[in-house]
Protein backbone atom coordinates (compact mmCIF):
# COMPACT_ATOMS: atom_id res chain seq x y z
CA UNK A 1 0.00 0.00 0.00
CA UNK A 2 0.99 3.12 -0.89
CA UNK A 3 2.12 6.28 1.75
CA UNK A 4 -0.95 8.67 2.37
CA UNK A 5 1.41 11.25 1.02
CA UNK A 6 1.76 9.68 -2.26
CA UNK A 7 -1.83 8.70 -3.32
CA UNK A 8 -2.05 12.62 -5.19
CA UNK A 9 1.04 11.80 -6.59
CA UNK A 10 1.50 9.80 -10.05
CA UNK A 11 3.59 6.98 -10.56
CA UNK A 12 6.45 6.92 -13.06
CA UNK A 13 8.12 4.01 -13.83
CA UNK A 14 12.17 4.23 -14.83
CA UNK A 15 14.27 1.65 -16.65
CA UNK A 16 17.25 0.89 -14.57
CA UNK A 17 20.25 -1.75 -15.67
CA UNK A 18 18.85 -3.54 -12.68
CA UNK A 19 15.48 -3.38 -13.49
CA UNK A 20 12.49 -1.53 -13.69
CA UNK A 21 11.54 0.80 -10.86
CA UNK A 22 8.78 2.77 -10.03
CA UNK A 23 9.14 6.29 -8.53
CA UNK A 24 6.34 9.15 -7.23
CA UNK A 25 5.98 12.81 -9.26
CA UNK A 26 3.98 15.67 -8.20
CA UNK A 27 1.99 17.29 -11.14
CA UNK A 28 2.61 20.36 -11.70
CA UNK A 29 0.19 22.95 -12.74
CA UNK A 30 -1.13 23.65 -16.52
CA UNK A 31 -1.57 26.76 -17.92
CA UNK A 32 -4.51 28.31 -17.41
CA UNK A 33 -6.80 29.14 -19.96
CA UNK A 34 -9.06 31.92 -21.32
CA UNK A 35 -12.70 31.12 -20.69
CA UNK A 36 -14.29 32.47 -23.72
CA UNK A 37 -12.10 31.35 -26.54
CA UNK A 38 -10.23 28.33 -24.19
CA UNK A 39 -6.47 29.58 -25.73
CA UNK A 40 -3.73 29.78 -22.60
CA UNK A 41 -3.73 32.96 -21.00
CA UNK A 42 -0.07 35.05 -20.66
CA UNK A 43 0.55 36.24 -17.10
CA UNK A 44 -0.56 33.57 -15.27
CA UNK A 45 1.83 31.32 -13.77
CA UNK A 46 2.52 27.80 -14.90
CA UNK A 47 4.53 25.03 -14.72
CA UNK A 48 4.87 24.83 -10.87
CA UNK A 49 3.56 22.22 -7.98
CA UNK A 50 -0.19 23.53 -6.91
CA UNK A 51 1.83 24.14 -3.21
CA UNK A 52 4.17 26.92 -4.96
CA UNK A 53 1.69 28.53 -7.20
CA UNK A 54 -0.94 28.90 -4.04
CA UNK A 55 1.85 29.92 -2.23
CA UNK A 56 2.95 33.33 -4.33
CA UNK A 57 1.47 36.52 -3.25
CA UNK A 58 -1.97 37.83 -5.24
CA UNK A 59 -0.80 40.15 -7.83
CA UNK A 60 1.46 37.44 -8.96
CA UNK A 61 -1.05 34.50 -9.08
CA UNK A 62 -3.15 36.87 -12.19
CA UNK A 63 -2.93 40.18 -13.63
CA UNK A 64 -4.20 42.87 -12.19
CA UNK A 65 -7.29 44.24 -14.13
CA UNK A 66 -10.71 43.50 -14.80
CA UNK A 67 -11.55 39.85 -15.44
CA UNK A 68 -7.82 39.24 -14.70
CA UNK A 69 -6.62 35.53 -14.92
CA UNK A 70 -10.39 34.57 -16.42
CA UNK A 71 -10.23 36.25 -19.86
CA UNK A 72 -7.42 37.02 -22.31
CA UNK A 73 -6.74 39.82 -23.75
CA UNK A 74 -8.65 40.10 -27.13
CA UNK A 75 -12.02 38.65 -25.22
CA UNK A 76 -11.76 41.16 -22.55
CA UNK A 77 -11.50 44.16 -25.10
CA UNK A 78 -14.13 42.88 -26.93
CA UNK A 79 -16.21 42.46 -23.53
CA UNK A 80 -15.91 46.14 -23.01
CA UNK A 81 -16.71 47.09 -26.66
CA UNK A 82 -20.29 45.40 -26.29
CA UNK A 83 -20.84 46.75 -22.78
CA UNK A 84 -20.43 49.83 -24.14
CA UNK A 85 -22.33 48.86 -26.49
CA UNK A 86 -25.38 48.23 -24.82
CA UNK A 87 -25.36 50.75 -21.99
CA UNK A 88 -25.43 53.72 -25.08
CA UNK A 89 -28.02 51.89 -26.55
CA UNK A 90 -26.25 50.89 -29.97
CA UNK A 91 -26.70 47.05 -29.59
CA UNK A 92 -29.44 45.39 -27.57
CA UNK A 93 -29.02 42.95 -24.82
CA UNK A 94 -30.39 39.99 -26.29
CA UNK A 95 -28.01 40.56 -29.02
CA UNK A 96 -24.94 40.09 -27.51
CA UNK A 97 -23.00 36.76 -27.75
CA UNK A 98 -23.85 34.17 -25.16
CA UNK A 99 -20.43 33.42 -23.85
CA UNK A 100 -19.89 37.15 -23.32
CA UNK A 101 -23.32 38.08 -21.72
CA UNK A 102 -22.44 36.43 -18.57
CA UNK A 103 -19.21 39.10 -18.08
CA UNK A 104 -21.27 42.00 -19.43
CA UNK A 105 -23.52 42.19 -16.14
CA UNK A 106 -26.05 43.87 -17.66
CA UNK A 107 -29.65 42.04 -16.58
CA UNK A 108 -32.79 42.70 -19.71
CA UNK A 109 -34.76 45.24 -18.04
CA UNK A 110 -37.16 44.52 -20.85
CA UNK A 111 -38.62 40.90 -19.19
Amino acid sequence: MTNPGQKTMKKKKRRTPSGSKEYYVREKTGKRSCAVCKKPMHGVPHGKTVAEVSKLSKTKKRPSVPFGGVLCTKCRRQVFEEKAKVENGLKKAEDVDLLINNYIGIKEASK
